[in-house]
């Protein structure tokens, strides 16, 4: 697929738009053998855990993903950790609980936790589940003295302490483009093996137990010269250095900086940051979606972008199908991936795990899914334009105010 050439926002008289796409390498980025010193100067600056990771892949086909769920739980001898989000009453999330469910009868320790808002409609499957082994539960159950938007709203499975999957996507059938065809959701898996998994199964132990601060710890002595370096974000709530992490992902970008979020919401901190980058001449690009299954937290994030226009920051719609990945790609370098989407629950309140890496291949991928496949069906905003732009609802931006000081 190719990317249309942008019509972006211009920075001044002499300023030429710039295309989105990329063809045949990084045309702005920073070249790939930088990205290992620029994760530790990342990881340094956002405060965040290192660790080693072996056989980095990024599954961005949500039925890959979920096949690939399905085989890691009947290959499982020892120990099966879910913890997640939402858990739809539909195909898909019968077919994964299902393989939870035979692995725990026979014999593999199951564990499932998740979040009651995202998953209160399967609460009647719960008794069953348990019948065949499963240790289910909720995470911060609805209670008089739980704060009701403490939620977890993580996409981890960690499979006998050898293999774990972090990422954005559902147990649910839009993301499924066998059951929801070319308007599925697109998301990104991305699976792992190595010490990372130690790390990420601590994050699922301190939200299992409710014991524990937000943090993941100080950051831990790593060889420079480590093959699989990683960087990772995220404790048992909001608390664990995801604002930190993206501020400093974006401090760190000299040429570029891509960006993709379902709900942006962003907070001032990281306005001011996505600012600071397009003032030094960085190319800021973030990628949303129009189609948006939330249309409160569209309109609320429509209230910024006026001032982010004029900061100089591309905001791009895409108009064919929901973007619910949260990724990010700096300098062509390094990326983001995780749960973590753009705004103030995810940046403060939710438990969720954000991991960047230098891979190249990852790296890459997460930059086409961004540059090329949604760039090209999607319509860059203008700053004079924007005012008198068809899809915008004034009212609603109005009346959606509120949400971003929630959300």
């Amino acid at each position: 697929m190719v990317a249309r050439a942008s019509t972006a926002p211009s920075r001044g008289p002499a300023a030429e738009p710039r295309p989105l796409r990329f063809p045949g390498g990084w045309a702005l980025g920073s070249p790939v053998r930088s990205g290992p010193q620029r994760l530790l100067e990342i990881a340094h600056g956002g405060g965040l855990r290192l660790a080693q990771a072996k056989g980095l892949e990024l599954v961005h086909r949500a039925d890959d993903h979920f096949e690939r769920m399905v085989e890691a739980c009947r290959r499982a001898e020892h120990e099966v950790c879910l913890e997640i989000y939402q858990v739809r009453r539909d195909p898909v999330g019968r077919r994964v609980l299902c393989a939870l469910a035979e692995a725990a009868r026979r014999g593999v320790a199951v564990r499932l936790l998740l979040d009651p808002m995202g998953s209160s409609r399967i609460a009647d499957w719960l008794p069953r589940m348990r019948e065949h082994g499963v240790d289910a539960r909720w995470y911060s159950p609805w209670r008089p003295w739980n704060h009701p938007l403490r939620r977890t709203h993580r996409k981890l499975l960690i499979v006998d302490g050898r293999i774990a999957s972090v990422g954005g996507i559902n147990l649910a059938a839009e993301f499924s483009e066998a059951l929801s065809g070319d308007r599925a959701w697109r998301d990104v898996g991305l699976w792992t093996g190595g010490p990372v998994v130690s790390v990420l199964r601590q994050q699922f132990e301190a939200a299992w137990t409710g014991e524990g601060g937000g943090g993941v710890g100080r950051p831990i002595e790593v060889d420079r010269g480590a093959d699989g370096l990683v960087a990772i974000a995220g404790g048992r709530d909001g608390r664990s250095g995801h604002a930190d992490a993206y501020i400093a992902f974006a401090d760190s970008a000299r040429t570029e900086l891509v960006l993709a979020t379902p709900y942006f919401i962003p907070e001032r901190r990281f306005r001011e940051a996505l600012g600071r980058a397009a003032r030094r001449g960085v190319r800021v690009v973030v990628m949303v979606p129009r189609l948006c299954d939330i249309s409160w937290f569209k309109h609320a994030g429509r209230r910024h972008y006026h001032g982010l226009l004029e900061a100089g920051v591309e905001i791009w719609e895409r108009a064919d199908r929901m973007v619910h990945a949260k990724v990010g790609v700096v300098d062509g370098c390094v990326a983001a991936v995780g749960s973590v989407n753009l705004n103030r629950r995810s940046f403060h309140g939710n438990a969720e795990t954000l991991l960047l890496t230098a891979e190249p291949q990852a790296v890459a991928e997460i930059h086409r899914l961004i540059t090329v496949e949604a760039g090209a069906a999607a319509e860059p905003l203008e700053p004079v334009g924007w005012a008198a732009h068809p899809d915008r609802r004034r009212l609603a931006e109005l009346a959606a105010a509120p949400v971003g000081l929630v959300f």
